[in-house]
């Protein structure tokens, strides 16, 4: 579902990405960490083309993604993204939220659209939300409502990017609910994230990144249990401290 090889990404003089190299089976949920700086966000980035790379080759949800980005609207909804900072349109409702995508890139009718989000919203747990402008919605709602929206557009593959980072701690465990439940249905992940019991409990592989090198890839309990990389375990014995 994703291959990424040997991407590279530099800010100036700056390398972020130092030859990464990554590969993600359909239906499997792979979660990526790392210290803050590591590469993660920017990895995640480039993935659906948000960032242009450097270097390097992506394919992703069946399409060959160009350096330059240019055909990244080729994608068509099949990459969905939920971001730190949410990113819902303040002026508009949360039905209206859900439903622009659908109704421009799909070309659904207005009533086919409404039917879509207010289903999505209902598998939120935000039916009684609909109306409500995200300025009303408290921030572990506002997350809701950006993954039911990147979810109206069916897509195959979803990359989180440090999804509750923004939120307070009370608010933080009906997100990540939300996302084991998707993990429950064989939805392609890549989590981008701190919550390291998520990350033992939900992925398949955890990736762990420094200096804009995957240092170490295992599965959870490998990962945890025993990690092979010393930077690994200071990583661990840092998050654990805290």
């Amino acid at each position: 579902m994703i291959e990424a090889d040997n991407l590279t990404k530099s800010y100036g003089p700056q390398a972020v990405l130092k030859g990464v190299s990554l590969s993600v089976k359909a239906g499997e949920r792979v979660v990526l960490c790392g210290p803050s700086g590591s590469g993660k966000s920017t990895l995640i980035r480039c993935l659906n083309g948000l960032e242009t790379r450097s270097g390097g080759a992506i394919r992703i949800a069946g399409h060959d993604l160009q350096p330059d980005c240019r055909n990244v609207l080729a994608l068509g909804g099949e990459v969905g993204m939920v971001f730190q900072q949410f990113n819902l349109f303040p002026h508009k409702t949360a039905l209206e939220n859900l439903m622009l995508a659908p109704r421009r890139v799909r070309g659904l009718k207005r009533k086919e659209a409404v039917d879509l989000a207010m289903a999505m919203l209902e598998r939120m747990r935000l039916a009684d939300k609909a109306g409500s402008y995200p300025g009303q919605l408290s921030g572990g709602q506002q997350q809701r409502v950006a993954i039911a929206r990147a979810l109206c557009m069916a897509p195959k593959v979803m990359l989180f990017d440090e999804p509750t980072s923004a939120l307070d701690p009370e608010m933080v465990k009906e997100v990540l609910d939300v996302m084991v439940d998707l993990s429950r249905e064989g939805l392609t992940m890549v989590v981008v994230t701190h919550e390291m019991g998520f990350a033992r409990s939900v992925a398949d592989r955890v990736v762990f990144l420094d200096g804009g090198l995957i240092v170490e890839s295992a599965e959870p309990q490998a990962f945890f249990d025993n990690p092979q990389q010393a930077r690994t375990r200071e990583f661990l014995q840092r998050i654990a401290r805290h």
